[in-house]
């Protein structure tokens, strides 16, 4: 049997920087699997499948390197064009 406790906050890590933070306080990434397997933005967090996070102030610094690559379990082509804006 599960229990949950009152408060509890879910944590998550910045995929450039590496740096924990609670979920709400990340922006999540996943695979848009009609658009080839691009990386996109999930604003509303309802994409289905595995997802990554990144910190706003990390945005323009995100690149299609190992790491999130490794997030996605190398099934992603690459970024969205879109995804820095």
């Amino acid at each position: 049997m599960i229990l949950l406790r009152r408060g509890h906050l879910p944590i998550r890590t910045c995929v450039v920087c590496g740096r924990k933070e609670p979920k709400f306080a990340l922006l999540r990434m996943a695979l848009d699997f009609e658009e080839k397997k691009f990386i996109v933005l999930d604003r509303d967090q309802c994409l289905e499948g595995r997802g990554a996070y990144v910190c706003p102030g990390c945005l323009p610094r995100l690149r299609f390197t190992k790491r999130v690559q490794k997030a996605f379990r190398n099934k992603a082509k690459g970024l969205a064009q879109d995804i820095r804006q």
